[in-house]
């Protein structure tokens, strides 16, 4: 067993975004890293396999198909591959094709112990095709599920819109996904330093983010609801609770069973508690049907010591939330405002 675990980086983004161009990127700007590549791609000639620059340690090409229909054959065995090298590279990086749904492979990263073992999720980076983002979001699920999984979205090919536009459509990624960093940039070129500071287990980094979040009210995406009849509605609320929780096994037993229940509504996710008795802020993240608890910062003697759990989905109701996780305050909680 190794003693540290290799750190990964995850880059997705819908047919076209430039995830191999900023891969590319990626590589040059970390030549004092060695980094080890898995490329994915749909079909049986890996042709963006070919297309990552030299400079790497090694293309592991997956070419059974889509990361995200074959994990329990396609990216656990590239990872049990790798792992073997592990004194040959300084950082993993996971390319996968662009119809792919990334909440499967994060799942791995956050859920399986074996995988834990070797390896350290830090990030998820979405490649958008600034022109492209909002038509591709109006037709397909992938899209809208890579935007919301990501830690930093990156909006490619700046220069091919209105400069007016820009804003506008930073302000559309952050009501799908208020917790991610969003940079515009162009030809894949991003700071990528500053990348890799936004970091899926970092506290401090997501504490901040849900702090922001949680100054909100309610967000919705809903960019074909006219023509579509509401086809794909995103809504993202925020619950915050002043009263400290009272956990028990009955409370994970809940809680999973929530998830559960609502697996095909409920994308993702993330929340701090304020946990009785206990002087660390304690971290929930869930993917599809995956939860994930573990320890935060410890809460300082001058914190307003509240809870914060964002909720991202399609269609999610309130009420059944508020009414489980109530359960275990003293107070009904209340939304930010």
């Amino acid at each position: 067993m190794q003693s540290k675990a290799k750190k990964v980086t995850l880059i997705t983004g819908f047919l076209g975004s430039g995830k191999t161009t900023f891969l590319n990127h990626f590589i040059r700007e970390q030549s004092s890293q060695r980094i080890m590549v898995i490329e994915n791609e749909v079909g049986k000639s890996n042709v963006d396999g070919a297309l990552v620059e030299t400079g790497v340690e090694e293309v592991v090409e997956l070419t059974a198909g889509c990361l995200c229909c074959s994990l329990s054959d396609g990216l656990l065995d590239a990872l049990e591959v790798v792992s073997a090298k592990q004194d040959q590279f300084d950082r993993l990086v996971i390319e996968t094709t662009g119809v792919a749904d990334p909440s499967s492979i994060v799942q791995v990263f956050l859920a399986d112990p074996r995988v834990g073992q070797y390896f350290e999720l830090e990030q998820v980076v979405c490649v958008a095709d600034a022109g492209l983002v909002e038509d591709w979001l109006e037709e397909t699920e992938e899209a809208l599920r890579q935007i919301v999984m990501a830690d930093v979205i990156l909006l490619n090919k700046a220069d091919t819109v209105n400069s007016s536009y820009l804003p506008e459509l930073t302000k559309m990624m952050k009501s799908i996904n208020p917790n991610a960093l969003t940079l515009t940039g162009e030809n894949g070129r991003f700071p990528i330093e500053q990348i890799l500071q936004i970091k899926i287990s970092d506290n401090a980094s997501f504490e901040a983010r849900l702090a922001n979040v949680g100054k909100r009210q309610d967000l919705v995406y809903d960019p074909a609801s006219v023509a579509t009849g509401n086809r794909h509605k995103v809504n993202t609320f925020t619950l915050v609770f002043d009263q400290p929780f009272i956990l028990d096994d009955y409370f994970s037993l809940q809680l999973h069973r929530l998830i559960n229940l609502y697996r095909d509504q409920v994308y993702r996710i993330k929340g701090i508690l304020h946990v009785q008795d206990y002087p660390n802020r304690v971290i929930i993240q869930s993917v599809r049907t995956s939860c994930v608890v573990t320890d935060g910062t410890p809460w300082a003697p001058e914190d307003a010591k509240k809870s914060h759990l964002v909720f991202i989905g399609r269609g999610l109701k309130k009420d059944a939330f508020e009414k489980m996780f109530n359960r275990y305050t003293r107070k009904i909680p209340h939304e930010s405002s």
